[in-house]
Order: C-alpha cells, then sequence, then structure tokens
C-alpha cells in the first residue's frame, strides 16, 4: 500500500485515518468504524489511492452505511469514481451547498489536469443526498453535523464525536508542519471560524483533511498561516509572487506545492460560487 493508515480508537467508535502519499497531496479519507457498519469521509483527489481506501474499508468486513463528502474542492471527491463503484449500496451525502457542485467541478479539474493527467476523475460525482445539520447518532455513538461558510471553501461540514473526544474539522484546520490551502480567499472569516472551534473544549483528537490526525495546536498553527498569507495577498500582484511570499514566510513547512496551486485559483477567474440558500432549492431530501 502507498498510503498510510492512522487508527483513532475510542470507546464505541474508530476511525482509520488513510492519508495519500505527498503526490497525492497527503488526502485524507477517513473511514468511521462502528459495531456494526462504516461510514466513510472523502474520497481521495487519485484514482489508485481511491482503490487503497476501497480495500481498506473491505478488510474491515462490515457494510459502508455511506459516502460523505466534506466540502466541493476536488481532491476530496475525485476518488468517488472508485468508491461508488465498490460500494454501490452506499449514498453520497454532502451539505446542501456541495450537492450541486458541478460547474465549479468541472472548472477544477480542468485547473488540475495539467498536473495529473489521467490519474484523477474523468467526471463529477455530485452527492445525491443532502446532509441535515444537527445531531444524530452513529451506530450507537453520538454524531453532530455542522456547516462553516466561506473558509477553505464556501461550505464546509464538521463533524463532532462529542462523546469520543475527537472533531473532524477537515480542511479547516492544516498540521503545524504543513501550509495551508488558501483556495478562496477567504482569510478574515476561516480565523473566526477557527477561534470558534478552538474555543469547543473536550476534543482531543483534530481530524483533518490532509496529512495525519492533529492536535489543538493546530488551531494557532492555521491562524497564524492566514493571517501571513492575508497580507501577503493583499501586496501580491500575482499568483507566483504570492506563492513565494508564503513559502518564505515559513520556511519550515512543508507541502510547498499546495501554496503553488493556492496561488492559481486566487488569480483564476472562476465560476460564480453557489450560496449554501442557492442549493437547498436544488438538494435532494
Amino acid at each position: 500500500m502507498n498510503g498510510t493508515i492512522t487508527i483513532t480508537r475510542r470507546d464505541r467508535v474508530t476511525i482509520h485515518t488513510y492519508t495519500s502519499p505527498p503526490e497525492g497531496w497527503l488526502v485524507n479519507t477517513q473511514i468511521l468504524e462502528g459495531p456494526t457498519k462504516l461510514v466513510l469521509f472523502d474520497g481521495q483527489l487519485a484514482i489508485a489511492y481511491a482503490d487503497e481506501v476501497a480495500a481498506c474499508a473491505s478488510r474491515l468486513d462490515k457494510p459502508v452505511d455511506r459516502i460523505i463528502v466534506s466540502h466541493g474542492n476536488p481532491d476530496h471527491w475525485s476518488g468517488l469514481e472508485v468508491l461508488t463503484a465498490r460500494f454501490p449500496q452506499a449514498e453520497v451525502h454532502a451539505l446542501p451547498g456541495v450537492t450541486v457542485l458541478r460547474a465549479f467541478g468541472e472548472f477544477a479539474l480542468g485547473k488540475l489536469r495539467p498536473d495529473f493527467g489521467d490519474k484523477i476523475a474523468t467526471r463529477v460525482t455530485v452527492p445525491s443526498r443532502a446532509i441535515s445539520v444537527g445531531p444524530e447518532t452513529f451506530d450507537g455513538a453520538s454524531l453532530e453535523f455542522r456547516e462553516h461558510l466561506d473558509a477553505e471553501s464556501n461550505v464546509q461540514l464538521v463533524a463532532l464525536l462529542p462523546e469520543q473526544q475527537v472533531m473532524l474539522a477537515f480542511d479547516l484546520v492544516f498540521a503545524p508542519r504543513d501550509h495551508a490551502f488558501t483556495l478562496a480567499g477567504n482569510f478574515d472569516n476561516w480565523v473566526t471560524t477557527l477561534e470558534t472551534l478552538k474555543a469547543m473544549r473536550g476534543y482531543d483528537a483534530i481530524v483533518i483533511g490532509h496529512d495525519a490526525p492533529t492536535d489543538p495546536s493546530a488551531f494557532d498553527a492555521t491562524v497564524a498561516h492566514l493571517k501571513k498569507a492575508k497580507e501577503i495577498h493583499a501586496a501580491s500582484k500575482d499568483r507566483q509572487s504570492y506563492a513565494n511570499a508564503v513559502k518564505a514566510a515559513f520556511p519550515d513547512r512543508a507541502q510547498g506545492g499546495w501554496v503553488d496551486f493556492s496561488g492559481t485559483m486566487l488569480y483564476a477567474a472562476r465560476p460564480q460560487p453557489v450560496t449554501s440558500s442557492d442549493s437547498t432549492r436544488g438538494s435532494h431530501g
């Protein structure tokens, strides 16, 4: 296996975090394992690594109840081509603002194609079921979904397992050793969101969208990156000057390619984002 697995064990739930190799952007798929079933969060960037996720989930020998997409950026859903074929009984769920991602999805795949070619999806897999924000249960464990807008992406899921002391923050939080993706330029609101999450006590494991699970120190590390990136963005004339300055400001952080791609997206003309209220009208049950 090319990727790695990190296991977070709790009383009623075990989280298997599959992390792709660096060439797959260290994208995570979370396999949430309960006593009788599984839920998968996110679907990888590269098709080959989605294959590895499917193999890992199959080895657990429990049915996949559903697949959840945390947000609309294609590094988290490109591999759904594989996962939906391997687990056809599992519907794809997302927040209403993500269920209508087709226009942005095709645009973003086009931006990735020069670097990844046929290693990524040939089409956009659009989620078919909308997540309802609020508390529910997963195989006997408390689970809560929250929606946050205008941060790393325009619509972002957070999943809380309060009894297990685990927060699935996805791309709202980045490991202190890595750069953050700053694709949409939502610096101020993203910082405010992180301050809100940091104030939520009792979560000692922070499961993120890229790289291994981390701890609450990652909140401050991500805020520091965003505040400096905001300053640099305001002073930069193009994507290259932005990327160079961010990497120079954080010379000890890894994954400089993420900054390069962020610059490409920040300075690109893109389809108009869909708001949560707009998307609700077109979502499914």
